[in-house]
């Protein structure tokens, strides 16, 4: 019995023996193609475009900053892309645009608050800059129901709805729309929506709703012709742009100071469920309202 136990443990240490090597070489394998993958994702995530790592930041923006140095390298990038290209053969608009997934917004040739190389010195300024200031600050969407505080009354910076955008950069022309629409909600009540089965005005909400800023903002004579849908002629930075999403969904926007590149749509500012960013969205839905606070 005891001598059949040695046999058998040695015949295991034998076979060990031989497979080790294989072992060994199926790990020297496996690190290799772990190195590998590594290197294609490291290279991928960050040299998918070079202009995409030229884009300013954003979140640093203060109001009547100094102007930022001009990037050197968007001239250069975008020459080398104009090279590529026949000379013979005139780019489609589509063709001109960066995709939306590439970059949020790309260097401006002319100064723009959009990336802190023009001062906000008039009310559409500072309101354009309150806006664009909350761009990398605010980075989710809740629409969830909170009780804040009133006057000046706002949930966490870091999150909100598309009219929290609007809220916030009113606040930077000291205007304070939580009190200002449940003011004119107290004493005109029957002029607003009856949608969410309210009874009477409620300060924590009824500001947070793009129905009732629209009612609001017509009552004040903001409001301004639509036009033809397509047509983005009439629609000047500061301005308020509601969209309709399917039939119960509105969506509002704030008009920045800077094109979308190769069209004559300017890029919107606003919160479109994953938090504040400044994109290319002005024809991207039916049109339904517009609004002209500054005239300046």
């Amino acid at each position: 019995m005891i001598r059949n136990k040695m046999i058998s443990k040695g015949t295991i240490t034998t076979r060990l023996l031989k497979i080790e090597p294989i072992l060994r070489v199926y790990k020297v394998v496996l690190v290799s193609l772990m190195t590998l993958l590594i290197i294609f994702i490291f290279n991928n995530e960050i040299a998918i475009d070079p202009i995409k790592n030229s884009q300013p930041s954003l979140a640093i923006i203060q109001p009547n900053s100094s102007l930022i140095e001009s990037n050197p390298s968007y001239d250069e990038i975008m020459e080398e892309r104009e090279e590529e290209q026949p000379d013979n053969e005139e780019l489609t608009e589509e063709e001109r645009m960066i995709p939306d997934d590439e970059i949020v917004i790309l260097p401006p040739r002319l100064p723009s608050i959009v990336d802190g190389t023009k001062k906000a010195v008039t009310l559409r300024e500072r309101f354009i800059l309150g806006a664009v200031m909350q761009y990398g600050v605010t980075t989710s969407y809740n629409g969830a129901y909170k009780k804040i505080s009133y006057p000046n009354g706002d949930v966490d910076i870091s999150t909100g709805v598309c009219t929290d955008v609007i809220i916030r950069a009113f606040r930077a022309v000291d205007i304070d729309l939580q009190r200002e629409i449940h003011r004119d909600m107290k004493r005109y009540f029957r002029k607003y929506p009856k949608k969410w089965g309210l009874r009477r005005p409620d300060s924590n909400i009824d500001h947070r709703r793009v129905p009732n800023m629209e009612v609001y903002f017509e009552r004040k004579g903001y409001k301004i012709p639509i036009g033809k849908q397509g047509d983005f002629s009439n629609y000047l930075p500061g301005d308020l742009v509601v969209w309709r999403i399917n039939n119960d969904l509105t969506h509002i926007g704030i008009v920045s100071d800077q094109k979308v590149p190769g069209t004559s749509r300017y890029y919107i500012i606003h919160n479109p469920f994953q938090g504040v960013e400044i994109s290319d969205w002005l024809g991207e839905f039916e049109i339904i309202n517009h609004f002209r606070v500054f005239k300046d």
